[in-house]
């Protein structure tokens, strides 16, 4: 498989890719993105290539006919119908038969291709796309793997605004590139750096087994797994939104310093924020949003936190996850920001983000319940189930780790974020890019490489 940490993709697709897109005329270049994205797909996943093409022209032409269909919403229900169907048929075989049979990205070229019926259906497509148009915004492959869920309208408007930058002159494309490598560069400081070395103390944790943990080392295994999945995700999002700066598109922003939220509800405004919003669109808006009585509320966000937690995976923790997530969101709807003192709102509000969401996190992680339920016994030692072998195992796991625990806690300050992004055109910055760049090159030529986390959803 072939991810954007990869040292084959960064030094032989990458650049190679990028040539052939502006060499190509202005005209042909959604072809040229379509037939890139299409051979990275089939490098990473051949086998279910043909899924991901036969999945373009169904939905392409369901497309066309709904535009001019007297029933559209028939065929809206349709073909909605066919694509959830296909996303839970590949989530349920990947899951009981063997995880391979899962295409790469499904979970969001489907999600792409829903919100493209459904905006069809709405005429906020005003326009009948070319078919290059439609294949490529499903399965470009800055996107595809692991999002950002983009809608179609954003996708013309970028494409747009990144065909007229092709006409500009040499010096402004080059700009482009520059400016999307260093977005791509720190993306991959936090996915190799960070992220992969956090992995390798979460795999030791496992190896020690959940039930013989010190407490101490159970808690530094929350905040180490959500920190690892912080980084590697936010890398990833920082990755992909630098190749599409790369290619003339806008920066998409993904990721809003979620840990800086005030409450879980906002916490999963800025995690993954396309995904969230396309939730909000298409799932909660349709079933009344908030714009219903508290009954209705309750129900349309348990419906979304389940859907939220199948689409992760078929797995019980998983829906755990989504139904815990929906009881902490409804308490702070409907009681603590109600009824409790701004203060004490503020106060409960961080402490669910700083220490909840780590929790969930764990729930998120460990598929067995079994599992779950000795990890957090060692998290709560109080119901004498388990016992540590080691009392100080910590304390060896921090002299190994503690560098890439401290790495990853320092950067979770909002500021750091803020000040590259105000700053990153500037030669320290740039020469600090250069220097990490080689850093992360040299640590993945001597390691067998970690895909994203993001890839098994």
């Amino acid at each position: 498989m072939i991810n954007f940490s990869d040292l084959t993709f960064i030094f032989r697709f990458l650049p190679v890719f990028v040539i052939a897109y502006y060499l190509t005329p202005v005209s042909f270049r959604t072809w040229t993105l379509l037939i890139g994205s299409l051979v990275f797909y089939g490098v990473g996943d051949i086998r279910m290539l043909p899924v991901l093409l036969g999945a373009i022209v169904v939905n392409y032409l369901f497309s066309r006919a709904i535009r001019g269909a007297n029933k559209k919403k028939l065929l809206l229900a349709f073909i909605v119908c066919i694509d959830a169907l296909m996303l839970v048929e590949f989530k349920i075989l990947g899951q009981v038969i063997d995880n391979s049979l899962m295409p790469l990205g499904v979970s969001f070229f489907v999600f792409k291709m829903i919100s493209f019926q459904a905006d069809t259906y709405m005429d906020k497509i005003t326009e009948e796309p070319p078919f290059a148009d439609v294949a490529t915004y499903f399965c470009m492959f800055p996107q595809i793997v692991s999002g950002p869920i983009m809608r179609f309208s954003d996708y013309v408007e970028n494409d747009n605004i990144g065909k007229d930058a092709y006409k500009a002159e040499l010096k402004t494309v080059l700009e482009s590139i520059e400016d999307g490598l260093r977005f791509f560069v720190l993306g991959l400081f936090m996915k190799v750096m960070v992220a992969d070395h956090l992995a390798m103390l979460w795999n030791d944790i496992g190896t020690i087994g959940y039930e013989s943990l010190s407490t101490p080392l159970a808690w530094i295994g929350a905040a180490t797994y959500s920190m690892q999945l912080y980084y590697d995700f936010w890398g990833y999002s920082l990755m992909a939104a630098g190749i599409g700066v790369m290619l003339g598109f806008p920066f998409v922003v993904n990721f809003d310093q979620p840990y800086s939220a005030k409450s879980v509800s906002e916490f999963y405004r800025r995690w993954h924020a396309t995904l969230g919003s396309w939730f909000k669109d298409y799932i909660y808006i349709p079933l009344g949003g908030s714009k219903v009585k508290a009954p209705r509320i309750i129900f349309n966000l348990l419906v979304v936190w389940l859907i939220t937690g199948f689409w992760h995976g078929i797995t019980l923790n998983f829906i755990l996850w989504g139904l815990i997530l929906f009881v902490i969101i409804v308490i702070e709807k409907f009681i603590v920001f109600k009824f409790f003192p701004k203060w004490l709102s503020f106060i409960l509000g961080k402490l669910h983000v700083l220490v909840l969401i780590p929790l969930t996190w764990v729930i998120f992680a460990i598929p067995g319940i079994g599992m779950l339920e000795n990890y957090f016994c060692r998290l709560f030692p109080f119901f004498g189930v388990g016992i540590a072998v080691n009392d100080s195992d910590y304390i060896k796991k921090l002299g190994v780790y503690g560098v890439f625990l401290l790495l990853g806690i320092i950067l979770l300050i909002p500021g750091l974020y803020g000040l590259f992004e105000k700053n990153r055109k500037k030669p320290v910055f740039t020469a600090i890019l250069f220097v990490i760049f080689w850093i992360c090159v040299f640590s993945l030529s001597n390691s067998a490489g970690n895909p994203f986390m993001y890839f098994k959803f």
